[in-house]
């Protein structure tokens, strides 16, 4: 494997273990609705870029949105996606997630 794919993973597994309700893109995002989910976040490895000690990539957040009150007649639960992106920087080899966005402005056109 190469180097640059090898950091190109090691920043991935960064970004994801980092804790989203501290982040951004969840403020966001979870604004979206009154209980927000977060299904899956789509990273693309070979589009993560990378500038001396900073780097950073596109993704897509896979989500559920529920309103009304769980498990009754009146609830509306509805999957979407949204793109965002993230950046940081290594320190040593090792990434550090800067900031986590969601782009969320199609929700309300």
């Amino acid at each position: 494997m190469d180097q640059l794919k090898a950091l190109r993973e090691k920043i991935i597994a960064a970004m994801k273990a980092t804790e989203l309700r501290e982040t951004e893109a969840w403020q966001d995002l979870s604004a979206l609705s009154s209980n927000t989910y977060v299904d899956t976040i789509e990273t693309f490895d070979d589009e993560v870029r990378i500038d001396g000690d900073r780097f950073e990539g596109p993704l897509i957040w896979h989500v559920t949105l529920h309103y009304g009150q769980h498990a009754s007649e009146d609830e509306l639960v509805i999957s979407d996606s949204f793109p965002g992106s993230f950046e940081g920087q290594l320190e040593d080899e090792v990434p550090v997630i800067e900031r986590i966005m969601a782009e969320v402005s199609s929700f309300y056109e």
